[in-house]
């Protein structure tokens, strides 16, 4: 994962050991001559215990490439919002690596639903 947490923190409540799936695309960026995008798709960490009864998800990826280069993106998602139904979603706002001489912005949230597999 991202960081060099201790991956045998464990949290009292069950209800951490969920994931999200992210996906989307990054926000439009590159040179004035060639403006592109880049997707992504990723599962996220299990959470991880913030606040009071909160929690968040560490996440990274690599986009698709597009014009021979790609970016990386390593973080955390923000806590979990309430969607209502007892679902919860995440919202990622940030950058991603510096490649090609450019970055681009990130901003999505996650989806509710455990990926089905996992």
């Amino acid at each position: 994962m991202c960081s060099n947490r201790n991956n045998d923190q464990r949290h009292p409540h069950d209800e951490l050991a969920h994931v999200h799936e992210v996906e989307g695309a990054v926000q439009l960026g590159g040179n004035r001559n060639h403006p592109h995008i880049h997707c992504f798709e990723a599962v996220t960490s299990r959470g991880i215990p913030c606040g009071n009864l909160n929690h968040y998800h560490e996440v990274e990826f690599t986009t698709d490439i597009n014009d021979c280069h790609c970016h990386r993106f390593c973080g955390r998602t923000g806590p979990a919002i309430q969607a209502g139904n007892g679902e919860h979603i995440h919202l990622i706002e940030s950058i991603t690596s510096c490649n090609d001489g450019h970055r681009h912005c990130i901003k999505v949230a996650t989806g509710t639903e455990e990926p089905v597999g996992c």
